[in-house]
């Protein structure tokens, strides 16, 4: 069902579930991920990826830094796109 999403959906919810506290405990804010593995995960080119991340950062939901991606609202990513 996540490919049904809009692609900038589909990158939100690829780096929300990351963040799982089962899976993950201990996970920390900030994840060290490539635009292009954002891609493989969410299915979707690099360029478009890019696209994504700059209107998730625009929206307050993340930082992208050298390196990786901080993480500001983990909720709003999962609940983002409806």
């Amino acid at each position: 069902s996540e490919r049904l999403h809009d692609t900038d959906t589909r990158v939100a919810r690829s780096l929300a579930v990351m963040f799982n506290p089962v899976l993950y405990p201990g996970q920390k804010p900030k994840i060290a991920i490539s635009q292009e593995e954002i891609g493989h995960l969410a299915g979707v080119s690099r360029q478009r990826v890019n696209r994504s991340l700059k209107l998730l950062e625009d929206a307050g939901f993340l930082r992208v830094e050298y390196g990786g991606i901080a993480i500001l609202d983990l909720e709003g990513l999962r609940r983002f796109g409806g």
